[in-house]
């Protein structure tokens, strides 16, 4: 039996897992094969990326862990978009997890879709822009910034189809 894989993708996460849903079409019809993927960024501190979030774009925390004192874990969604942040060493405290080793190896690039960038732009006010507004050459206008945890996003907004 023949399959074709068609991505169904809002936000592009670049080493972390699609934000989407993957069907496998076989002639009998679609297939769910994913409900949902969430990206999973690693931090230093979990409390400032909270506030980066909840505060510039309405996200709601959803689940928390503490960890000592602090946060070490967190879920956050707006709409159908969830992210999720965990302290580096709460990470690390699984020392038989195989993925320890890889978790401080580098930022992770979000990809998130936006209906005005214009707005977006505004709710970034203050925050650390890393390549201004620009037109790319598929005509989406795009801005990235780096969230508080060194992680960074680029917002798009695509052109009309």
């Amino acid at each position: 039996m023949k399959f074709i894989h068609t991505i169904s993708c809002a936000v592009l996460a670049v080493s972390i897992g699609l934000a989407c849903s993957i069907h496998a079409q076989t002639k009998k019809g679609k297939t769910k094969m994913i409900d949902r993927s969430t990206p999973i960024l690693h931090v230093k501190s979990v409390e400032p990326s909270i506030k980066f979030w909840t505060e510039r774009f309405g996200f709601k925390v959803t689940v928390q862990v503490p960890e000592g004192d602090k946060i070490g874990f967190v879920a956050l969604e707006n709409g159908e978009i969830e992210l999720m942040y965990q302290t580096f060493a709460g990470m690390k405290a699984g020392a038989s997890n195989p993925l320890v080793e890889a978790v401080e190896k580098g930022p992770s690039f979000l990809f998130m879709e936006v209906p005005d960038i214009q707005a977006t732009l505004r709710s970034l006010n203050g925050a650390e822009i890393v390549k201004p507004l620009s037109e790319t050459p598929y005509s989406s206008k795009e801005v990235a910034a780096k969230e508080p945890g060194g992680h960074f996003i680029i917002f798009a907004q695509m052109p009309l189809k």
